[in-house]
């Protein structure tokens, strides 16, 4: 087939990039490893197991691989991989391909770039990585059969550094550009009504012979790209009877220093898989010294930044308790939030929660990343906790976790916490661990950690909630902690009296 011009997009059967973040973990033992049969099914089967794919055909009390076999039997075969859990494979690697974090080809050793590499060391974070990677992707490349040859993120950032802002019918119309051409865009969104979806379609059915669904071409494709901005730290979305796009501003001297940075592919990297690969890879120490030159704190006034967005937004705590039991369901809640994946935005409506309900009383700290709006773009680096709350004689560390999966809860969640907590002195402590199911596991490692904590002489109170049980604790949350775990000293020297 012929390349075309096309509109810009990814592949979108995963919508959010940062499940992309938990593909590579799950599979960083796989490095170097030839993408054979028996290995491919081997990593598919890891990626059920780790719960990162799901399947309600799954048994896990019987053998997992004879399973994905049957599972993926009808899945076509793609990007030359063979039909079946070969080609399920693919679906998880070929944006990853694509933006250069790996190189996947069939029976050919599996590789991951500098970039990955520092991800999982816990050198750079997530935000950092797709910055990196965003920035010097090409839309002509081995994995797109188009005709279209620039730098999508290069182009757009570079329209807002001169427009301010974009709408979202205006963006949509971006990702039809056959070049990349500046002013060229802005005299087209100058001299023509995008003032709505149905005539951005009929535009560009008209002008650019668009054959796609209207959700396909409206939604799905722009949604997929945008939210690769935003977890670059790129953009943040502004809802003022309009969906505006604008640059983060916490950002913008990154930014522009990254656009200073030329990166080019020749004709023959734009057609090779590896070639691509190896320049994708390149320049690592060189985006890395910027990443460091750039990094700096989150703002210090946490609490009046959480409180300005509750006026602005109108946000109530019942909203946004209805929307912390409606997580995992289709409910609607602050369109402003939207493009936040779910587990930002678990993390980010608990911060909201205890702003609401302790409003000054605390200094509330959450360690996501935020734009200059205030709204998460990015989990905290690692090494910290989730939300830390303050006042001059306590410490309170609240961990949040989406995680479902029992060993994945306790080895990736709570192994940390406790040195976090330690690292605070002359402070009474406290420590709320939250998630829609709390595992048994779980539960008796913080448990333990009540008893070791008492053994050594801190005043170090932890529980562990369920998102209902902390909803309805909130009036007391404190005490019910303290009652908790003084409960659980109490029944031990009950135990060891007898």
């Amino acid at each position: 087939m012929k390349p075309k011009y096309k509109q810009m997009s990814f592949d979108t059967s995963v919508r959010n990039p940062d499940r992309f973040i938990d593909i590579l973990k799950a599979i960083s033992k796989f490095e170097n490893m030839i993408l054979d049969d028996e290995n491919l099914l081997e990593i598919v089967s890891t990626l059920y197991k780790e719960k990162i794919v799901t399947s309600n055909k799954l048994d896990f009390s019987k053998d997992i691989k004879s399973q994905v076999i049957e599972i993926n039997s009808s899945r076509k075969a793609d990007g030359g991989f063979p039909a079946g859990y070969q080609a399920r494979f693919w679906t998880y690697m070929r944006t990853l391909s694509e933006l250069g974090f790996v190189y996947a080809r069939y029976n050919q050793k599996f590789k991951f770039s500098e970039v990955t590499k520092a991800f999982l060391k816990g050198e750079i974070d997530e935000s950092e990585a797709f910055s990196i990677q965003t920035i010097k992707h090409n839309r002509k490349n081995p994995y797109r059969n188009v005709l279209n040859d620039f730098n999508f993120f290069r182009f757009i950032l570079t329209i807002l550094l001169k427009k301010e802002k974009l709408t979202y019918e205006e963006f949509i119309i971006a990702t039809f550009s056959k070049n990349g051409d500046i002013e060229e865009f802005l005299k087209l969104i100058e001299n023509n009504d995008f003032s709505d979806y149905e005539k951005v379609y009929q535009f560009l059915q008209k002008e650019y012979n668009a054959t796609s669904k209207f959700q396909t071409i409206i939604n799905d494709y722009p949604d997929v790209v945008i939210r690769l901005f935003i977890i670059s730290g790129f953009i943040t979305i502004q809802y003022k009877g309009k969906k505006f796009i604008e640059l983060n501003k916490n950002n913008l001297n990154y930014i522009k220093e990254l656009l200073k940075i030329e990166f080019n592919f020749s004709e023959e990297e734009k057609r090779d898989a590896k070639l691509y690969f190896k320049k994708m890879d390149k320049d690592f120490n060189k985006f890395f010294a910027l990443i460091k030159k750039y990094r700096t704190p989150q703002i210090k006034d946490y609490t009046n930044k959480l409180l300005t967005l509750i006026e602005e937004y109108q946000i109530s705590e019942e909203i946004i308790i209805k929307a912390l039991k409606n997580l995992d369901r289709s409910y609607k809640e602050i369109e402003e939030f939207r493009e936040i994946s779910k587990p930002l935005k678990f993390e980010f409506f608990i911060a909201i929660l205890i702003a609401l309900k302790y409003k000054d009383k605390f200094e509330i700290k959450p360690n996501y990343k935020i734009d200059h709006i205030g709204k998460p773009y990015s989990f905290a680096p690692g090494n910290m906790g989730d939300i830390e709350v303050f006042s001059d004689n306590l410490y309170w560390l609240i961990e949040v976790s989406l995680i479902k999966n029992k060993t994945q809860q306790l080895n990736y969640e709570t192994t940390s916490l406790i040195r976090h907590l330690n690292k605070v002195k002359n402070k009474e402590k406290y420590l709320s661990f939250i998630a829609p199911y709390i595992h048994e596991d779980t539960k008796r490692f913080l448990d333990y950690s009540i008893l070791i904590e008492k053994i050594e002489n801190e005043k170090v109170y932890i529980k562990p909630y369920t998102i209902e049980d902390f909803i309805n604790s909130l009036d007391n949350l404190l005490d019910d902690t303290k009652f908790y775990s003084e409960s659980f000293i109490k029944n031990i020297k009950e135990k060891l009296c007898k």
